[in-house]
């Protein structure tokens, strides 16, 4: 979202977030180093229902730690 000082940063997460928002610099070119990427494809044990969703208006994390969503 913003550079706070000249190794700091503050980001813009999902409403709810229950983190620090500003991080060090050097935080962040570790985490690229030790991740992993993977584009296989998922295969879903179940059918989901399909909506059709125009906007998304709000969200926010219930006590079980599931995000749910406000749409419209």
């Amino acid at each position: 979202m913003e550079k706070v000082l000249n190794v700091n940063y503050k980001l813009k997460l999902l409403k709810g977030s229950r983190i620090y928002l500003i991080f060090y610099v050097l935080l962040f070119k570790e985490a690229a180093k030790a991740t992993e990427t993977n584009n296989k494809e998922i295969k879903l044990k179940h059918k989901l229902d399909v909506y059709n969703v125009k906007q998304v208006l709000d969200s926010k994390v219930s006590k079980r730690r599931h995000i749910k969503y406000l749409v419209k």
